[in-house]
């Protein structure tokens, strides 16, 4: 068995275009790369890869799901194979064996933290937003800082209070009343505790910035202080644990994957508030190496979504320092780089908001530059009229040099330097080659063999994909779920609700508003995710299509976490699961801009009326009941006509089934009024199925 842990390893490092790109040719189109199906012999391209949500859509075989489902699919591997074929790609030692009882204990571990991560951070934005100490010194702060509520919303920020030290924890009283366990308080590093065994505040004091992971889950916290103490550590962070490993964490990226997908770049700065002001300025593709310098797991995780960034840094020489050995590994994993010095006493935060969003990415783009120009400038300053430093600012270019793993370019960089530095080709081609071999022998790994693509694997057949019959309208209400679940819709709370009564065979009624005399609804805004769960849980309606039902009790799991799952979340589970996310998530057509371009013509789009979509797709579950339940009660009046022995009193069962069939008859006609023209009927094979059933 692999351990998650390493499957998790994999899957975070493997960059689907890559992997796809060995066996298809691969043009970028919009946010997605196109190509020619490996699984049919089509003319014109249908195989779509969308970088961003790590899954690709074959059109032509009706294929879909994510790395691993390609390579099981296209090289006919099995799920652990297809695993140790990610693993060797990228490096990834795998360990196989059984889960002993402390592995298993660690994954208990790694659920608890979770837990405990999303409550505690409800926790402080709470103290943040409705204690007074919060208000007046950490949100005080923030807005010295020029930072608005929607900023401060979208990052999750928060307040720890400032406890006096003899007294517990406000934190860990707490969390002691919402029962969490005082050894998970400790390996959360949310909580210390003092010699006498009483449990202290790690965070106390401090702002809160929550750390989360692609998926938007809070893996882990970093807190600043507001005292002017230099012995107070400026900035502290959770340690390590199963849960929050900082060489894989980017502070920002649930909130810039997309955007950093549809720039294709990444803009890679150094602190929380960094991020926090770029966005806030209009630029959202931004990220930071959450408190510890940049690590390989980092840069893979930002290749997924773009194999472009661009590294901006104050001018402070120590950090410039840093930079360069950011900019290695960034090379080595072979992205392209450029790099952003600020004027003297600027930092990303104070630039921003003085900049503005056009302004400042004017800046960016005149100011950003590729990484031998800006290597040879830091460094020619220091080396002037010393022959010895000339000779380390040559190897040190050279070594970055002989990180890039595309030849090509690693020729042309060196054309480049040799001009910049005023030396001959040949002697940096020569010392590229030490450098080069040095790196190989670091490494000492052998690259695995590529897989060479079956040129005579046999074409299956296209087959058509419509989201018709029961099973089709459950996957349809799941695609808005996972699609738009985070999405806020605006609801409206009566004064009063009142549900009717279950008929007397336990079928729910429709609900009823009645409200006082002068009152009027009140509006909650709430997610798309909340209402729908609650409308399907209302309506009490078994979920049929195995896939969609095992989905939706995993999202109902994640949401009792406090995490709205999307489409992305599912893309590396299961052969089947992954499939139905690539569904879901690409479309094979799209609507044409020329509607607006050339004819002004503006047509609305289902994200625009999202509870009207939600609204339509429960009435058609709804529609659906109705027909099944009516096609029953027609099966047992044909029984009953055919032999009324089957009834132990036929005449008082038929008249109840025949009031039961005038109730549906009535319900399917009110439900079909909402859809105007379109009477919808279920497929014949949805009947048969239905009327079958007891």
């Amino acid at each position: 068995m692999i351990p998650k842990d390493t499957v998790d390893a994999i899957m975070q490092a493997t960059v689907i275009e890559e992997v796809v790109g060995e066996f298809v040719q691969l043009k970028k189109s919009g946010t997605s790369m196109r190509g020619l199906s490996p699984f049919t012999n089509e003319k014109t391209p249908s195989f779509y890869v969308v970088p961003g949500k790590g899954i690709f859509k074959d059109f032509s075989s009706g294929k879909g799901g994510s790395a691993v489902t390609f390579l099981m699919e296209h090289e006919k591997l099995s799920y652990p194979e297809a695993l140790r074929w990610l693993a060797n790609k990228y490096g990834i030692e795998i360990e196989e064996r059984q889960l002993t009882a402390e592995e298993q204990a660690e994954q208990t571990e790694r659920e608890s933290l979770a837990n405990l991560a999303t409550w505690a951070q409800k926790w402080f934005q709470e103290q943040l937003h409705e204690t007074g100490e919060g208000k007046s010194v950490g949100l005080g702060y923030f807005r010295q800082r020029g930072f608005g509520d929607a900023t401060l919303s979208d990052f999750a920020i928060g307040y720890c209070p400032d406890t006096p030290w003899g007294e517990d924890g406000a934190l860990a009283q707490a969390a002691g009343k919402a029962g969490y366990q005082e050894k998970w308080l400790l390996s959360s590093g949310l909580c210390k505790k003092r010699e006498d065994g009483t449990l202290y505040d790690f965070y106390r004091g401090r702002v809160m910035f929550p750390i989360r992971d692609v998926t938007g889950r809070f893996i882990g916290f970093g807190g600043r202080t507001l005292k002017t103490d230099k012995k107070v550590p400026k900035y502290v962070n959770s340690p390590e644990s199963p849960l929050y490993d900082k060489s894989r964490a980017l502070y920002g990226i649930h909130l810039a994957r997309n955007a950093i997908v549809k720039a294709d770049r990444a803009i890679l700065v150094e602190g929380y508030t960094d991020v926090m002001a770029m966005r806030q300025a209009g630029i959202e593709h931004v990220v930071a190496s959450s408190g510890t310098a940049l690590t390989v797991e980092q840069v893979r995780l930002l290749r997924r979504f773009s194999k472009n960034i661009t590294m901006l840094f104050d001018g402070d020489p120590a950090g410039l320092r840093a930079a360069i050995r950011g900019v290695d590994i960034v090379l080595g994993e072979g992205l392209d780089v450029k790099v952003a010095v600020l004027p003297d006493g600027e930092d990303p935060d104070t630039f921003a908001k003085l900049m503005g969003q056009e302004e400042l990415m004017a800046w960016l783009d005149e100011n950003s530059q590729d990484f031998i120009r800006f290597k040879i400038d830091l460094l020619d300053e220091e080396a002037q009229g010393d022959p010895l430093k000339r000779t380390e600012l040559v190897r040190s270019v050279v070594k970055s040099i002989a990180e890039v793993p595309d030849e090509l370019k690693r020729t042309v960089y060196v054309q480049e330097s040799a001009r910049r530095l005023g030396m001959q080709v040949d002697d940096l081609l020569a010392e590229l080659g030490r450098q080069a071999r040095n790196l190989l022998e670091k490494k000492a790994k052998a690259p695995l063999p590529s897989l060479a693509p079956e040129v005579d694997a046999p074409f299956s057949a296209p087959r058509l994909i419509g989201r018709v019959g029961r099973g089709g309208r459950e996957v349809d209400l799941l695609r808005l779920l996972l699609q738009y679940g985070r999405h806020h819709v605006t609801v409206e709370v009566p004064p009063e609700v009142k549900a009717e009564p279950a008929d007397k065979d336990g079928n729910a009624q429709e609900l009823t508003t009645e409200a006082a005399d002068g009152a009027e609804p009140s509006t909650v805004e709430v997610t798309l995710a909340e209402v729908l769960i609650t409308e399907l849980d209302n309506m009490a309606v078994a979920i049929r299509h195995p896939v969609v039902d095992g989905v939706l009790r995993h999202f109902r799991e994640q949401m009792g976490e406090g995490h709205i799952p999307g489409l992305e979340d599912f893309a590396s589970s299961e052969t089947e699961v992954a499939e139905l996310m690539a569904d879901l998530a690409i479309s094979e057509f799209g609507l044409s801009e020329n509607w607006t371009k050339r004819h002004g013509i503006r047509p609305e789009t289902e994200e625009q009326n999202l509870k009207e979509a939600m609204r339509g797709a429960l009435l058609r579950l709804m529609l659906d009941e109705a027909h099944f339940e009516g096609a029953r009660i027609t099966r047992r009046l044909a029984e009953m006509a055919e032999d009324p022995s089957t009834s132990e009193n036929p005449l008082e069962e038929e008249r109840d089934l025949l009031r039961r069939k005038m109730s549906v008859s009535s319900r399917v006609f009110k439900i079909s009024e909402h859809f105007k023209t379109a009477i919808l009927n279920p497929a014949k094979e949805d009947i048969e199925s239905a009327g079958s059933r007891p």
